[in-house]
């Protein structure tokens, strides 16, 4: 008898310096910037390849006969950089921002890409959402969140982020997007 199957939840891998930053970050978070009257906006950003292949569901094969299936079937090559397509929104406690969807071609969507068109939505979903409200807008930590041009255009348009010293790392649970974005994909 083998027992129940289990489905293992997914859970993030921290290294050694994360796990020291992590309760001080979040408590600075909490305690300094923002307070009880402050709204957290979160964004956030999916990847998806053309091929699907990066879905579980398309993972395998059905054959009667596995040492008789065609090579195309048995076998799937993947390119290293596959074209992609980006799906991004920002969220917080008083809606979902129109998303952004389009394509990518290297790992990770780049600086321009964000600010020219991620951003636009953010700053949109804000006037939207959070017209006179205080609110501070959390992004992760993706190098492209706190390029050059990303800060200096939120500082331009007074968008009140949380400063990349005092953003914790890889903490999914204090960031309910990261839950979302996993059930469209």
């Amino acid at each position: 008898m083998f027992g129940t199957y289990y489905k293992r939840q997914r859970a993030p891998k921290y290294n050694q310096k994360q796990l020291e930053q992590i309760p001080s970050k979040c408590r600075k978070l909490r305690r300094e910037i923002t307070d009880y009257e402050t709204f957290i906006i979160v964004d956030d950003e999916k990847y998806f390849t053309f091929s699907g292949d990066d879905m579980l569901e398309n993972a395998g094969f059905y054959a009667s006969d596995k040492e008789n299936t065609p090579p195309d079937v048995r076998y799937k090559c993947k390119q290293k950089f596959a074209p992609k397509i980006l799906v991004w929104l920002a969220l917080s406690s008083k809606g979902i921002s129109r998303p952004y969807i389009g394509t990518t071609k290297g790992p990770a969507v780049t600086g321009d890409v964000y600010v020219e068109k991620c951003l636009l939505k953010l700053l949109t979903f804000i006037n939207k959402h959070h017209p006179d409200d205080k609110y501070i807008f959390w992004p992760d930590l993706a190098s492209s969140h706190y390029a050059q041009q990303t800060t200096e255009w939120l500082n331009e348009r007074k968008v009140p982020f949380v400063p990349k010293c005092a953003n914790p790392p890889n903490v999914p649970k204090a960031r309910p997007i990261e839950d979302f974005l996993v059930h469209i994909g």
